[in-house]
């Protein structure tokens, strides 16, 4: 069979057919931008669009990835709708910062950090503050759109450029802080609907803007599933719609013909959630599962939730950053053979590959791919 370019090999997975071979997209973007600008460059990280952009580029010409998803290493919507409404989160005030999580922001004592101690969002006149990001505006939303657009550009459509739905509860969590959050889910049901509302319409519109821009994919993260198990998730219709908000994704569907791809994001073992991963396969298109099981759990995973596609699910920091080349190329057979005949497949990480993870890592997944993967499987 001759050889594809990425984006044929990717939609014929996508429909259930057997490419020249199995697809693989590694969560690599803090990662090759810190193999390209050292480990202490994030002070610009998603700040400059023409790094964020040639790290792309790096990854698919390069290294051989055949997908990208341009992203940073936080929930950038939750900066926006503070930005846009005028209140002081960290993110908003350029100098001398470093994107991470809000919990990793600040030393000292985390009881007095935005995400716990003292959230921007505690009560309801809080919650009444806030309005819907601008994605064209605020934060650095308008620089993942910039990104987006040129590397689509430079990639002359022959990889697909990834874009991004972000999660209600992960962006919840940082507005109100992640317990008072799960409290107001509980108690004070109109304190929690107010935020949602504001993340929904701000997720809405970036959206739109993303699939303007070029995007050739949208992804999210749910949480509940697998943390509370698929019967305790599906017998609470506020987590169901906090994780997982069915009017946005099929408005999304309606509008612009694209489903959004979902993360169950665990350390934990993703089957808890599958009964209720199995409702949402009308206009869920892929799953890409966590770490939190093998490959034996992830071939059941692809069978249990047919005919969507399903990556994963090489471990992070286990394999990624401790392992050997041997070990990498082990696990990336497993995978290979129990989870790629039939198609549907994406080789990839259960989650971002963390920036101290070894080259030569990296490169034992492309190099197996390209020695074992090739359709029919024989291995």
């Amino acid at each position: 069979m001759a050889e594809m370019k990425s984006m044929e090999r990717l939609a014929i997975a996508a429909r259930g057919g057997e490419p020249d071979r199995v697809p693989v997209s590694l969560h690599l973007h803090a990662w090759s931008y810190a193999q390209l600008y050292g480990p202490n460059s994030f002070q610009d990280y998603t700040l400059n669009v023409e790094k964020e952009v040639n790290a792309t580029l790096w990854e698919c010409r390069e290294l051989g990835m055949d997908g990208a998803s341009l992203g940073g290493d936080t929930t950038i919507m939750a900066e926006a709708i503070a930005e846009a409404s005028g209140m002081p989160y960290p993110t908003t005030y350029w100098d001398d910062y470093t994107p991470q999580h809000p919990h990793r922001l600040y030393e000292g004592d985390p009881l007095q950090t935005i995400a716990y101690g003292d959230p921007l969002v505690k009560t309801i006149e809080d919650a009444g503050k806030l309005v819907p990001a601008d994605p064209y505006k605020h934060g650095r939303l308008p620089m993942r759109l910039e990104a987006i657009k040129l590397a689509n550009k430079k990639l002359e459509g022959k990889h697909r450029v990834g874009g991004s739905c972000e999660s209600s509860v992960s962006c919840g969590g940082i507005l109100m802080g992640w317990t008072q959050m799960f409290i107001a889910m509980k108690n004070n049901l109109p304190l929690w609907q107010k935020v949602e509302d504001v993340i929904l319409k701000s997720n809405y519109a970036f959206i739109k803007a993303q699939v303007e821009a070029g995007c050739g994919g949208l992804g999210t993260v749910v949480h509940f599933p697998q943390w509370v198990g698929a019967e305790a998730y599906l017998a609470n219709p506020v987590w169901m719609h906090a994780d997982h908000p069915m009017d946005l994704i099929d408005r999304v569907i309606k509008e612009f013909g694209m489903g959004i791809a979902i993360h169950p994001c665990t350390v934990g073992p993703f089957l808890n959630g599958m009964e209720a991963f199995k409702t949402w396969l009308d206009h869920t298109p892929a799953f890409s599962m966590s770490t939190g099981g093998g490959a034996d759990d992830l071939a059941e995973a692809k069978r249990e939730l047919a005919p969507a596609v399903i990556s994963g699910n090489l471990a992070p920091v286990g394999l990624m950053v401790h392992g050997s080349p041997s070990d990498v190329e082990a696990a990336c057979i497993e995978l290979i053979q129990k989870c790629a005949p039939g198609g549907r497949y994406v080789l990839s990480g259960g989650c971002g590959i963390p920036i101290h993870a070894p080259p030569e890592n990296v490169q034992a997944v492309i190099d197996t791919v390209r020695k074992y993967g090739k359709y029919p499987i024989k291995i």
